[in-house]
């Protein structure tokens, strides 16, 4: 055999189990379409949350004035960020490929297709085969489209194609509340578009749960965000500089830009499944046992593809796994505490339960919430709009997960998703020392309040 492991697929689950697979001793290729980095960092996580930071430093000089700073006649240059963005991708993209390089992985660029489980067949340049002893097939998720619709990337986009403009919308319709049209319709907002989201259920990122959805469609609402809720939409036509877009409800929209956000589906086109005997279930995911090895011995799938947990980091946990399976060192994937964020303004973190998917599961479950309003730092900054909120067992005080809203939700969500891994309780945070004036002291005021033992809220009578 030419390789012990071929991974096919660049992305975070795939370049980070070929890199894992090589330090555990393994002979390893990789295998990729494009530029290594995958959908996230090429077209995805990465570039959205650079044009995100852009969107906050306009936040920021437009509130200068409540911090003194007075600023007059401030603009900022659209096409600019895009080229930030693209510099960013291909400096990250070079490092991946650095690291590939340093790990001793072995790469190919091409579309690689099964010839048999042990044989794959790459097609770039030049056409040619390699054998292997086992596959981890990691290649991703691409838009989900609507069959009406045609993105054709000038005024009808989906992700990936709104990406390329150079100039902010005037007024950009959005159809799909989820957490990637949520947070589009957060950044163009910030740069001074009309922005409107069409929803078929009656809340954003229902997914999410019950106060996730309420506080982040309260947030949009009161931010300027027309929101049209419960209703789906029959069709999208192009009309000169015109997108029009027309409800079930016979009512219609008109912009000049369409945001196409209905969700991700695997991709798993071209990989010639079927010539190693390995089908897809019904929504077209490659099924997985709990230590991400397919129904074919020999032959493992990880990321968006598996639809386990459709995020980048799942998808590199997943890697790990999996590389440490082939490896020999028997591991199975644990999915309890994956942390999820959506970079909203505000910006939006869970991981593990919720109140109410506690209860669901029969779980005797409690929840603690300590408002930024009642936090130093906070005030200090002027960030007080936000809050966390833990979920725990009413018994043993058990960490089961936690939410955070508002400044810096994605950096403290990490402490809840660690006590929650390491099994600790309410008593554990409350009695960890925290740096103050910080956000996170947020965590130990919550836990006090769960415990009934607050410090800087009133106790309850």
């Amino acid at each position: 055999m030419d390789y012990e492991l071929v991974v096919i697929g660049g992305g975070p689950g795939g370049y980070v189990a070929a890199i894992k697979a090589a330090h555990l001793g393994l002979k390893v290729a990789i295998i990729d379409k494009d530029k290594m980095g995958g959908t996230c960092l090429l077209r995805g996580c990465i570039p959205t949350k650079t044009l995100l930071s852009h969107a906050s430093v306009v936040k920021t000089v437009k509130h200068a004035e409540s911090f003194g700073v007075h600023i007059d006649g401030f603009s900022f240059d659209y096409s600019k960020m895009k080229e930030k963005k693209d510099s960013v991708v291909n400096e990250l993209s070079a490092g991946v490929e650095t690291l590939l390089k340093a790990a001793g992985v072995d790469s190919f660029s091409g579309i690689a297709s099964f010839v048999d489980k042990n044989t794959i067949k790459i097609k770039g340049k030049e056409t040619k085969k390699i054998t292997t002893e086992k596959v981890i097939i990691a290649t991703g998720s691409i838009p989900a489209t609507l069959p009406f619709v045609q993105v054709d990337g000038k005024m009808v986009h989906d992700s990936t194609t709104i990406l390329e403009i150079t100039k902010v919308p005037k007024h950009l319709i959005v159809i799909g509340g989820g957490y990637i049209g949520c947070e589009f319709a957060s950044l163009f907002k910030e740069l001074g578009a009309k922005v409107t989201i069409i929803e078929m259920f009656d809340k954003l990122v229902l997914t999410q749960g019950k106060k996730i959805a309420n506080t982040l469609t309260t947030k949009f609402a009161e931010r300027g965000i027309e929101l049209v809720l419960g209703k789906g939409v029959e069709k999208v036509e192009v009309d000169g500089d015109k997108v029009h877009v027309a409800l079930a409800d016979k009512s219609a929209l008109t912009a000049d830009s369409l945001l196409v956000s209905t969700g991700r589906k695997p991709f798993t086109d071209r990989l010639h499944l079927d010539a190693i005997g390995l089908g897809t279930n019904q929504k077209g995911f490659i099924e997985v046992d709990d230590f991400l090895e397919t129904s074919i011995p020999g032959v493992y799938a990880i990321g968006d593809v598996t639809g386990k947990s459709m995020l980048a980091h799942t998808a590199s946990y997943q890697g790990v796994v999996a590389a440490e399976n082939i490896a020999g060192h028997e591991k199975a994937a644990d999915y309890s505490c994956i942390p999820a964020v959506i970079f909203t303004d505000p910006e939006i973190a869970q991981v593990g339960h919720t109140l109410e998917s506690a209860k669901e599961e029969g779980i005797d479950a409690e929840s603690s919430t300590f408002p930024f309003a009642a936090l130093g730092k906070a005030k200090a900054m002027q960030k007080e709009d936000g809050f966390v909120e833990i979920i725990f067992g009413k018994k043993h005080h058990e960490v089961l997960g936690g939410i955070a809203v508002g400044y810096g939700a994605s950096i403290l969500i990490g402490e809840i998703a660690l006590a929650q891994k390491q099994e600790l309780t309410l008593e554990s945070i409350a009695e960890t020392i925290h740096a103050h004036p910080t956000m996170a002291e947020s965590w130990a005021e919550a836990a006090e309040l769960g415990m009934g033992q607050p410090i800087h809220l009133p106790r309850k009578k």
